[in-house]
């Protein structure tokens, strides 16, 4: 194809005669026409006129207002009638300055209201100068590490009791944080003589001994009493040269048999320091360390006397040959309610079923913990001094009930079975390795399923008013050179 070249001067004389033929179309066109178009020359000549007057106002604005960014903005000899003339650098470096003002002032507003939205909490701190009686003094457990003794498994006879329990230990007990599955076939046949024993029995028998452990005492700077000594502050009780053990009292734990002192809650301090504080000196035993056991110390958890001890989830570690000294801060803390007469409800359910939900306020149904669920009525509901370690192992031992018929040995607790005339039985070494410990590992994994219906997780308020201790740890090398050169010696 070929384009056909268009002479300039014949392009020129072409437009010409299109704008005559376009004259000669409007005066010939009905009047009609000519109104509409009219009517459209008129609104385009008044939405000019508006224009101007706007761009007018906005000069007298910038030229008044006594914001000076507007006015050099716009600041030129023919804009804003200034008679001053400005180069649009200084214009641009002006507008610059407007911009980034405008974008910093909308962040801050954007980040307020994120702030606003997200519903922060205030802390109210007060402190209070101690009485005379001191502040309580939290209980302390302490668990060794080993749960089972070398040295009462003498035999390795399949035939005796304890040569069955040695080998059902070695097989089932965790080393390396692996342990082998027993064939459920083995357990009549192999087992018959401890497939009916509990942990509970086991541990009594084949653990660490409370005269092996503790082999020295003292509280206050003056040795530990009793435990079932009558009184609050030690200072008070005839001193005596006791024996240290008399002040601990055994305890089961997720982490064998373990040792309590001041189970009652009963002992305060008045003073601070290590001198005024609970002194110890432990024996770890650990030539006498059951052969999978890998982890060598002890564990201990400083807790209310009205909670059971989670040793296993908030415990902290003592290594051997060394001294450790523990610094301890007590912490009472006190939730709200953002209703305030929902503390003066004694009518309320004791149970927060989901009806019972639905006829709260919204914002005390939504808002989220601790505001939204205080409830002064738990212990009530729980049978007992609630805290939030009672509400998870409850819901621990219910599960595992209903799924094993049976609870672990140290579930075996007031507290825990709250049930009045009901005591579920205590799994034994069977339904423990091939039930419960599955039960407990499902729930931790939020997969446990119980009538082909999913377990949902622990709904555990926060309790109204709370006691926590908080610790700092520090170590150092025990006993030093110097001495054990003067014990070799």
């Amino acid at each position: 194809d070929q384009r056909a070249y268009i002479h300039p001067k014949q392009w020129y004389q072409r437009r010409v005669r299109g704008r005559k033929e376009a004259d000669q179309f409007l005066e010939s066109d009905p009047p009609k026409r000519k109104k509409k178009a009219k009517r459209r020359a008129n609104r385009a000549a008044l939405e000019q006129k508006r224009q101007e007057i706007e761009m007018e106002s906005f000069k007298e604005f910038a030229s008044t207002v006594t914001a000076d960014y507007l006015a050099e903005m716009c600041r030129s000899k023919n804009d804003c009638e200034i008679p001053s003339k400005a180069s649009n650098g200084r214009r641009l470096i002006w507008v610059s300055l407007w911009l980034a003002s405008f974008v910093y002032a909308w962040y801050n507003i954007a980040l307020s209201i994120g702030v606003y939205m997200s519903k922060p909490t205030a802390t109210k701190l007060n402190f209070y100068e101690a009485n005379s009686d001191g502040v309580p003094f939290p209980t302390v457990t302490i668990c060794n590490f080993n749960k089972f003794n070398k040295s009462y498994f003498d035999t390795d006879d399949l035939n005796t009791k304890k040569g069955q329990l040695k080998d059902f230990l070695k097989i089932t007990t965790p080393i390396w944080g692996h342990k082998e599955e027993l064939d459920s076939e083995s357990w009549d046949t192999k087992y018959g003589q401890i497939v009916q024993s509990s942990m509970k029995d086991v541990l009594q028998t084949a653990t660490h001994t409370l005269e092996g452990t503790i082999e020295f005492c003292k509280f206050s700077g003056k040795p530990c009493q009793p435990s079932q000594s009558n009184g609050g502050r030690i200072e008070n009780m005839e001193i005596k040269d006791v024996d240290p053990t008399a002040a601990f009292d055994t305890v089961f734990t997720e982490h064998g048999l373990c040792y309590t002192f001041n189970k009652a809650g009963n002992l305060t301090m008045a003073r601070t320091g290590a001198l005024y504080g609970l002194s110890l000196r432990l024996h770890v035993a650990q030539d006498d360390y059951f052969e999978t056991q890998d982890v060598a110390g002890f564990k201990v958890l400083l807790h209310n006397s009205y909670e059971p001890p989670m040793i296993e989830e908030y415990g902290f570690a003592l290594r051997p040959g060394s001294e450790t000294y523990v610094r301890i801060r007590l912490q009472k803390l006190r939730f709200l309610s953002p209703d305030k007469s929902f503390n003066l409800l004694k009518s309320y359910s004791l149970l927060r079923t989901p009806e019972r939900n639905k006829k709260l306020k919204p914002f005390v149904r939504d808002t989220p913990r601790p505001l939204g669920y205080c409830d002064p009525f738990l212990e009530t509901q729980f049978n007992t001094n609630y805290t939030i370690s009672v509400c998870v192992m409850q819901h621990r031992a219910k599960n595992m009930y209903l799924k094993c018929g049976c609870i672990a040995f140290y579930m075996d607790r007031v507290d825990i079975v709250a049930t009045p005339g009901r005591k579920p039985n205590i799994c034994n070494l069977k339904e423990e390795r091939t039930c419960a410990d599955k039960v407990l590992e499902d729930i931790a994994l939020g997969t446990l399923f119980i009538d082909g219906e999913k377990v949902p997780e622990p709904d555990c308020p926060s309790p109204c008013v709370y006691t926590t201790y908080t610790y700092t740890i520090s170590q150092s090398e025990y006993p030093s050179s110097a001495v054990k050169e003067k014990v070799v010696e």
